[in-house]
């Protein structure tokens, strides 16, 4: 109960310190702005009536002179002041949306595959973008000072008023509380357009994606989708702009009932001034600077109850920001879980005991009972239909899930206890669905900005041995030719299969001692299919190695070969012995046979 109580403290707390690691220089900024801001008012309120009173009695028109000199001086001073703590503000301000942008991208490129997969996070990653572009840190903190400022402001104008007529007091205090209650029917309503608009956002943003992107472009021109992608973004946009429509009427009802409060606290300010003025009780002067506290009184008071709402309603965006950055994922290091160190990678032996797998949100299980155990430097050919749970194997076996049930063993130890990066380091992975960047060759391979001359020797190398030495000697940079022109106008576009040997260059490059390939060769042409296969041997030598694959030929060099179907293993043995069973891989290899005759 406590807690809760001071939750707000807390989180303001939580703002100060975090502005205070980054940049302390901008809680000094605001305490100025303050100070500037509280000001700004006064000259135009007092020195306003002094002038209309000096001029109406016409006395001393030097006094007026001076009047309109000390208003216009103060004025100029504190709009330059505040101008100066403005763009110093921005300035911090954009190093702050970048540093919260970094801790962002840097967060979600330390997520594990599973968690970044989930709808559900892909959907807090938008709203802590939010967050960190606009409701962050410094922008509450900027609105808490805010508030004080204008809250000073309020006290002045408000004893101006008092003793203009005590009325008015007892009426700007009902105005206060009404303007309140409205602003936090706004932010409330605001706040659920924002939850309800998130995931329709997310689908106009991936068809609108699909649009731009030059990946996309053949499949949509080749098979006529313009029209049918326009269609889906027509669609996901019309569902916005229903919650838009609802929204919109909402909040112009909101605003509509504000205004009109607005009017009748004008209304009636009016008349309690212009009534003792109009008795004489007060000057032409003092009925000038009492309008001018009106205004400025609205002005205040809507800035005050807006934010005071708005700055509890940040909070909401901050607690999301730093819940996503304390995500659990499997990247997280815990102190028990156990290093490449207590593992000997130099003999590997995996085995999978009793594992079942469902993709999370299913209830159908992909994968089923499976016990497997794939001895150190054996290569298992993994093969089945499609469906039949092949690339769920993989997936398991890099981690990027885990099992529901059962557990997997490296030497021993299930895989789930060891450090998650930690693990990574000893699998070369080739995927189906591979991802070369718009960065340089070299980049692409080596996966690091700088490579040695040693490096970049063995980088050729490996581009030679898989046939690509001819097309680097064309490149006009050599490995350090951008590759795609998504970055740079002068990258170079690869073919299917150019591609797919870089994602095999890729992983012999790092020369960890499993490697895992899921269809590495599903891009190439027949010839050089052949031509990496038949250095399957010479590549796998001295690594445990999966190699999952429809082309039944290419699983003839593996040691080991299992038959998944329907997510069980039907058959398991060496080639001879699975051509011998005649079962289903003596099947897809006689089908298969005559594309292949040549090979084997």
């Amino acid at each position: 109960m406590g807690r809760g109580k001071n939750k707000p403290f807390d989180n303001l707390s939580l703002s100060f310190r975090e502005i205070w690691n980054f940049d302390r220089r901008l809680i000094f900024l605001l305490l100025a702005d303050v100070f500037v801001s509280a000001l700004q008012p006064f000259p135009g309120i007092i020195m306003a009536g002094r002038i209309v009173d000096q001029v109406t009695e016409g006395k001393d028109f030097t006094q007026v002179v001076l009047y309109v000199g000390m208003m216009f001086g103060m004025d100029y001073i504190l709009t330059a002041a505040a101008a100066f703590l403005e763009k110093s503000r921005d300035y911090l301000f954009l190093r702050l949306v970048h540093k919260l942008d970094n801790d962002v991208d840097r967060k979600c490129m330390n997520m594990d595959f599973e968690k970044s997969n989930d709808p559900s996070v892909q959907e807090r990653i938008l709203m802590v973008s939010q967050a960190a572009h606009g409701k962050n840190f410094f922008t509450n903190l900027t609105v808490f000072f805010r508030i004080i400022s204008q809250i000073v402001t309020l006290a002045g104008i408000m004893c101006v008023m008092t003793i203009l007529n005590a009325w008015l007091f007892l009426v700007a205090l009902a105005v206060l509380a009404l303007q309140a209650v409205l602003h936090y029917l706004r932010l409330r309503h605001e706040r659920k357009y924002t939850q309800d608009s998130i995931e329709d956002n997310r689908k106009i943003f991936y068809v609108s994606q699909m649009a731009k992107n030059i990946s996309n472009k053949k499949d949509i021109v080749t098979f006529g989708m313009s029209s049918y992608i326009l269609k889906k973004a027509e669609f996901f946009r019309r569902a916005m702009l229903d919650i838009e429509k609802r929204r919109l009427k909402e909040g112009g009802f909101i605003e509509m009932t504000m205004y009109s409060l607005s009017a009748a606290f004008r209304i009636l300010a009016y008349l309690l001034i212009g009534q003792k003025a109009f008795r004489g009780d007060i000057t032409i002067g003092e009925f000038t600077m009492g309008i001018a506290s009106l205004i400025n009184f609205m002005s205040a008071s809507s800035f005050v109850t807006a934010n005071i709402v708005t700055f509890h309603d940040n909070f909401f965006y901050i607690r999301q920001y730093k819940s996503f950055l304390n995500l659990r994922t499997k990247f997280d290091r815990k102190p028990d879980l156990l290093t490449l160190g207590a593992v000997d990678t130099r003999h590997i032996e995996i085995k999978f005991c009793n594992v079942w797998f469902r993709y999370p949100g299913s209830t159908a299980y992909v994968l089923k009972n499976i016990n497997l155990t794939i001895k150190d430097k054996e290569r298992l050919g993994i093969v089945g239909y499609n469906g039949a749970g092949k690339t769920s194997f993989a997936l398991l076996l890099m981690r990027m899930y885990d099992p529901t049930e059962g557990a997997i063993l490296l030497n021993g130890i299930d895989i789930r206890n060891i450090d998650y990066k930690e693990y990574q380091k000893i699998i070369s992975p080739v995927y189906q669905d591979f991802s070369l960047f718009a960065f340089s060759l070299a980049e692409n391979i080596a996966l690091s900005e700088k490579t040695d001359p040693d490096e970049r020797r063995r980088i050729t190398e490996l581009l030679t041995e898989n046939g690509l030495g001819e097309r680097l000697k064309k490149m006009y940079r050599g490995l350090d030719t951008p590759v795609t022109k998504t970055l740079f106008a002068s990258g170079v576009d690869f073919s299917g299969g150019e591609s797919q040997k870089i994602a095999v260059v890729r992983a012999l490059y790092k020369n960890a001692p499993l490697l895992v390939l899921d269809e590495p060769t599903s891009a190439m042409d027949p010839v050089a299919e052949r031509e990496i296969f038949r250095k399957f041997a010479e590549m796998s030598e001295g690594k445990t190695t999966i190699l999952v694959s429809h082309r039944i030929y290419s699983t003839r060099f593996c040691d080991r070969i299992a038959v998944f179907n329907k997510g069980e293993i039907v058959e398991y043995g060496s080639f001879e012995e699975l051509m011998e069973q005649k079962g289903q891989y003596y099947d897809f290899f006689e089908k298969q046979a005559e594309y292949f005759k040549d090979v084997v």
